[in-house]
């Protein structure tokens, strides 16, 4: 083992022992569904200890550490079943949009208080006819002269219940122009003409919102990037939340080994074990990658699609084992409130970060060079 490595092994067994030693009882208890300020109160204490915003740069409130450490932060998180980065969208994926895209006054502005969980964000992307097309959104981005006026529709934005801001994807130019006619703004979510509507899931929660925007005003110093470069700024956004999202491998696999040790058996419980093996390496391949200074692209598509589909298969595989019974939710001698509700929640992982069946396409086209469907 060389330097580097005997270093980051040092600091992983760092991360672990921390987390082992802080994790309020509330949360261990909940997890991600305890209370709001309970959540943000932790994510501050992480943030506290320096281990969010790990690479962020020093200057932008961050730790300015090496991206390794950070996604190394994240894998111990996912091993112990504890919610890291707690509300929002603003670590995951505003954050980082804002640090490589952003001018020195929103990031100066907005990333601390995102690591702080000070402010909550959301994302307006997907709309009601836009979803698996992202390039064909409706909703209007128009110069007033001193401001711009935003009139559309988004949906499925996770935590707008809850945000102060929004990082919103919306049409500056003409319909025809698709990708190039695309601007990415940071909408106060407290402005005058903003309705956010929850959405009922089948888990009984409503982290999803359907958000109306009518005439409403933002500042012309809230585009992030340039006019016309959402697309871009959009791209380079998705593929951080998809290694992101990827990280659930991790997750994936303390559930794996939980099930196996209390007796849940099944030849496709073992198949997805074989697959988070297989992409567990492929996923240290990109960190051994990423080392030199390379940005993960289309393998971050992989590693979403891989982990998300082997989650749905896990849980599956366990509800086969335990009979419909176990569909009841309620407390009864063996209800294993996790099961049922990672069940019924990861319907919705294949669908966050792009659908599986788009990031099918995406890796045909890009990496196979297949033609576009």
């Amino acid at each position: 083992m060389g330097e580097e490595d005997k270093e980051l092994e040092e600091y992983r067994n760092k991360v672990r022992e921390w987390i082992r030693k802080n994790v309020p009882e509330e949360i261990k208890e909940k997890g991600d569904m305890a209370p709001v300020e309970v959540l943000k109160s932790w994510q501050r204490k992480i943030y506290e200890a320096g281990y969010l915003g790990v690479s962020w740069p020093k200057e932008y409130g961050g730790w300015g550490d090496s991206p390794i450490k950070e996604i190394i932060v994240r894998e111990e998180f996912a091993k112990a079943g504890v919610p890291y980065a707690t509300i929002g969208l603003g670590v995951s994926v505003t954050g980082p949009a804002i640090l490589n895209n952003g001018n020195e006054e929103q990031k100066k502005k907005h990333i601390r208080r995102i690591l702080t969980a000070e402010d909550i964000w959301c994302q307006g992307f997907s709309e009601p006819h836009a979803g698996s097309d992202l390039a064909s959104i409706r909703t209007k981005i128009e110069d007033k002269g001193d401001h711009y006026e935003v009139n559309g529709q988004k949906i499925w934005s996770s935590y707008a219940h809850l945000a102060n801001y929004c990082l919103l994807l919306g049409r500056t130019g003409d319909p025809s122009e698709r990708h190039k006619g695309l601007t990415i703004l940071i909408v106060d979510m407290r402005s005058e003409g903003i309705k956010v509507s929850p959405i009922k899931q089948i888990t009984g929660r409503s982290e999803f919102n359907t958000v109306y925007f009518n005439q409403v005003k933002v500042p012309k110093e809230n585009v992030v990037g340039k006019v016309g470069e959402g697309w871009r700024v959009a791209m380079s956004t998705l593929n951080y939340e998809r290694l992101n999202i990827g990280t659930i491998l991790f997750g994936v696999e303390r559930i794996i080994r939980d099930l196996v040790n209390t007796g849940y058996k099944g030849e496709s419980l073992i198949n997805t074990a074989e697959d988070i093996i297989a992409l567990k390496a492929f996923y240290k391949r990109i960190l051994e990658r990423m080392k030199k200074g390379y940005i993960a692209g289309p393998e971050a598509a992989m590693i979403k699609l891989v982990a998300s589909e082997s989650m749905q298969k896990v849980y599956e595989s366990a509800f086969n084992t335990m009979g419909p019974e176990a569909l009841v939710v309620e407390r009864k001698p063996g209800f294993r409130p996790e099961i049922v509700y990672g069940l019924l929640a990861s319907r919705s992982i294949t669908i966050a970060g792009g659908t599986s069946e788009i990031l099918r396409n995406l890796l045909g086209e890009v990496v196979l060079g297949l033609p576009k469907g």
